[in-house]
């Protein structure tokens, strides 16, 4: 099955990436980069910024199906971001902890428009040793052949 096949049929499972690492590099160059400073502590401890988490979908699902990098046009087409039907920060991330994201195509299935088909995806955000997630949604890739 084509990874075009697999994006479009409701239900199937696309892949668990990789785990990645947040730590405070990391989290200073987006704070820096989207101009928000304002460093998230909870009980004195550093947290990741939210909109990190949600930044690096597209790297964890590109890892999860095995595509060399996120944006990569594929012989079948390629995917935009479309938004978010919903999404929901669960858990605060501790710096220094590690993330893997686990995504699926959505139960409804595809829908045309136009020129592209939304694909709604699944995703679940998973901290390294907790119990809730980071992040759950349901993210709309938009696909053009």
């Amino acid at each position: 099955m084509s990874r075009a096949e697999q994006l479009l049929l409701p239900g199937s499972e696309l892949g668990v990436s990789d785990w990645v690492t947040l730590d405070v590099a990391m989290n200073q160059t987006f704070a820096d980069v989207t101009l928000d400073p304002v460093a998230m502590e909870i009980d004195g401890q550093p947290h990741a910024h939210g909109f990190l988490t949600m930044s690096l979908l597209a790297h964890l699902m590109a890892n999860s199906m095995n595509v060399e990098t996120s944006g990569a046009v594929l012989e079948e087409g390629y995917g935009l971001n479309y938004g978010f039907n919903r999404m929901r920060l669960i858990e605060p991330i501790p710096l220094g902890a590690r993330i893997r994201g686990h995504f699926r195509t959505a139960g409804e299935g595809a829908s045309e428009r136009g020129e592209i088909t939304i694909i709604p995806i699944d995703v679940h955000i998973e901290i390294e040793g907790m119990e809730r997630p980071a992040m759950v949604a349901e993210w709309l890739l938009a696909w053009r052949k």
